[in-house]
């Protein structure tokens, strides 16, 4: 803590070196001010979770995906849990995207929402993905649009020289409602437009993520988005994602009591010694 107070300054000045003023004025000129006008609809928020613990050579996981409506209503769930030999990370992640996928179809063939949000972005989650993986993916997902409260994207800043996101610069541009000019994000498999967005001023900047073919993208079609996520917004962010994220995660707690029931919780875990 020491340390960090006396080169608090020197680690700051990193983020604000010779190219920040010009990314930032850069960010500026992309940011399109609009009010979104909210429009009254019924939104679904899609989410997933996963944990395990190690036990001596096994490993007892859970894993969990759920799309629920800003009124809390479940429209779609799916979870698995087992104790296996081996349940790397790697594995828990593709199948909770998978599960997550399923969900987000579940709830947008129901009829019950006019939009479905799924929680993080798509081109994080199949990143190490073939391309027959990213379009069966892609397909599941269908209309879904993805949003991110953070992101280490730079592929809009990254031949400036930025340091940080480019979150971080559309943040500190303005403070005022619109979005980014639309722009293709790297990626192969899919056509996706990534943008900033901000529902309200002085709320949080979020990432938005759009598939081209199951979204025009246009600046019309952009508008009419925002307008249907800021009807059911908290703090700028979608309701129905703190829900979708309340009902699936899968906590230590969780587990604690899946070990119970499987009569587990007196083996050793891996880290008991150093009591965590």
């Amino acid at each position: 803590m020491l340390d960090a107070i006396a080169h608090r300054d020197a680690r700051l000045a990193k983020l604000r070196d010779a190219n920040y003023e010009k990314i930032v004025a850069e960010a500026r000129s992309r940011w399109m001010a609009f009010e979104p006008v909210s429009q009254e609809c019924r939104s679904a928020g899609v989410d997933s979770s996963w944990n395990k613990r190690a036990l001596q050579g096994l490993d007892m996981y859970a894993i969990a995906a759920v799309a629920v409506t800003s009124s809390n209503v479940v429209l779609a769930k799916e979870w698995e849990d087992d104790v296996a030999g081996s349940a790397r990370g790697e594995q828990m992640e593709s199948k909770a995207m998978a599960m997550e996928a399923s969900v987000a179809q579940k709830a947008a063939q129901s009829g019950e929402v006019d939009i479905v949000c799924v929680d993080g972005s798509l081109v994080s989650r199949l990143l190490k993905s073939t391309a027959a993986e990213i379009l069966t993916a892609v397909t599941k997902y269908g209309s879904a649009i993805f949003i991110s409260k953070t992101s280490e994207s730079r592929s809009q800043f990254g031949p400036m020289g930025s340091r940080a996101g480019d979150v971080y610069y559309y943040r500190h541009a303005c403070s005022s409602a619109g979005f980014s000019v639309p722009a293709d994000a790297p990626f192969r498999g899919a056509q996706v437009v990534e943008m900033y967005a901000r529902l309200r001023d002085d709320m949080p900047v979020v990432r938005v993520e759009l598939v081209r073919g199951a979204h025009d993208a246009n600046e019309q079609e952009i508008k009419k988005l925002l307008g249907l996520l800021r009807h059911h917004s908290v703090a700028g962010y979608p309701y129905c994602l703190k829900l979708a994220h309340k009902t699936c995660k899968i906590s230590n707690n969780d587990i604690d009591r899946l070990a119970s029931i499987y009569s587990l919780q007196n083996e050793q875990g891996s880290r008991d010694a150093l009591n965590e």
